[in-house]
């Protein structure tokens, strides 16, 4: 009987064990491994972004700035850009994903790939026709309405009406560090 007992024993310590490594090697405790980001962490972390990456940009003196006649076929681009480190030799920043589109209006919308509904699986968002589409839940938005909604499985919004000069989409570093808690 004592055998049995303490044949049971091993197994159960056993299945724990192996339950707690798989955790461990599933959620690493490290803030600069690989983990899921929520709103509200005080660390960068770096995710595994299953959307649309788009373009890697740069920012410049606080701003990015994009071609506009590349916006007149009415098409969203996707873009991603790392953001500046952290003060204090902090970690590196986190790599915000957006797009950018030109509504039927002549306006310049820029919004997260991400919203606060979905953001945790990482898929972000397509153009379908004169909709932005959700990957995951398939909620739909019209151009007209992007960035001008905050909340729920709306793209994070950047900016509903960026600014043009020469020629140039201006978006700037402090409207994308509104959306980094998505990433």
């Amino acid at each position: 009987m004592k055998k049995i007992i303490f044949s049971i024993l091993i197994v159960i310590g056993l299945i724990a064990t192996v339950w707690f490594v798989a955790k461990e090697l599933k959620e690493p405790k490290d803030p600069n491994s690989q983990k899921s980001a929520s709103i509200g962490d005080n660390f960068r972390s770096v995710i595994n972004f299953a959307g649309e990456k788009g373009e890697k940009v740069v920012l410049e003196n606080g701003e990015i700035k994009l071609d506009a006649l590349i916006f007149n076929d009415n098409k969203t681009r996707f873009y991603n850009v790392k953001m500046p480190a952290l003060p204090a030799g902090g970690p590196d920043g986190k790599t915000i994903y957006f797009f950018v589109v030109k509504d039927k209006n002549g306006i310049y919308r820029a919004a997260a790939n991400a919203c606060q509904v979905c953001f945790k699986t990482y898929k972000g968002f397509r153009q379908e026709g004169d909709e932005i589409v959700c990957n995951n839940c398939g909620n739909r938005y019209p151009i007209e309405k992007i960035a001008t909604e905050k909340g729920g499985c709306n793209p994070g919004p950047i900016s509903p009406n960026l600014e043009v000069k020469n020629g140039k989409i201006i978006i700037k570093q402090a409207d994308l560090e509104q959306v980094s808690e998505l990433f």
